[in-house]
C-alpha cells in the first residue's frame, strides 16, 4: 500500500478520489523495493466506504512495480486499509471511548455506523494499537495528520490498519 498525504479531501467520492489521483506524480512514487519511477497503473478494485453521505463505492487504483513485480493500492491519508470506515471516524470513536462520552453523536452523524462497528473498532484498538501508541508517546487527541504520520513513520502502517502489510508514506 502507498498512503499519500494530499490536499484535504472534504468529501470522499469517486470524483474526489480521481482528482486526488490526477495530482500524483506517479514517477515519484516509491515502491517497497526502494525504487521510484518504476510503478505503472495495474488496475482497479472496488471498495465500499461508510461516510456521513452514505455508503460510497470507490474504484481504488493499484500500481505494479516493473522491477520487483509487487502491487500496491494508492490511498489518501483518510482511508484505513482493510476497513470500510474512514480514519477520522476511527479516531472519533476511540477518543469518545477514552473520554467515556456517548457514541450517539457519531452514530447520528453517520447512520451507517452502528454499535457493532463501534465495538469492533474499540476491540481492535485495545488489542493492537493502545499499547503501541502509548509506548511511543503518541496521542489520539493530536491532529489527524500528525497522528497518522507518526503511525505510518513508526509502524509502517496506517493507524487502525490491522493486517501487517507494509504501507509506504508518500509526502
Amino acid at each position: 500500500m502507498i498512503t499519500i498525504i494530499a490536499d484535504k479531501i472534504n468529501t470522499l467520492n469517486q470524483i474526489s478520489y480521481n482528482n486526488f489521483l490526477q495530482n500524483i506524480e506517479m514517477h515519484q512514487l516509491l515502491c517497497s523495493c526502494g525504487l521510484s519511477g518504476c510503478l505503472i497503473k495495474h488496475g482497479y478494485y472496488s471498495r465500499s466506504i461508510k461516510t456521513s453521505c452514505g455508503i460510497i463505492l470507490l474504484s481504488i487504483l493499484r500500481v505494479k512495480c516493473k522491477h520487483c513485480g509487487k502491487t500496491h493500492a494508492i490511498f489518501p491519508l483518510l482511508i484505513v486499509p482493510y476497513s470500510n470506515i474512514l480514519l477520522n471516524t476511527h479516531l472519533s470513536i476511540i477518543t469518545t471511548y477514552i473520554s467515556k462520552s456517548s457514541f450517539e453523536p457519531i452514530m447520528m452523524a453517520n447512520e451507517y455506523i452502528d454499535e457493532s462497528n463501534i465495538k469492533y473498532i474499540i476491540r481492535q484498538f485495545l488489542r493492537y494499537w493502545k499499547e503501541r501508541i502509548a509506548a511511543f508517546g503518541f496521542s489520539v487527541f493530536d491532529s489527524l495528520d500528525t497522528f497518522s504520520k507518526q503511525c505510518l513513520n513508526t509502524f509502517k502502517r496506517q493507524f487502525m490498519q490491522i493486517k501487517c502489510t507494509a504501507n509506504i508514506l508518500f509526502r
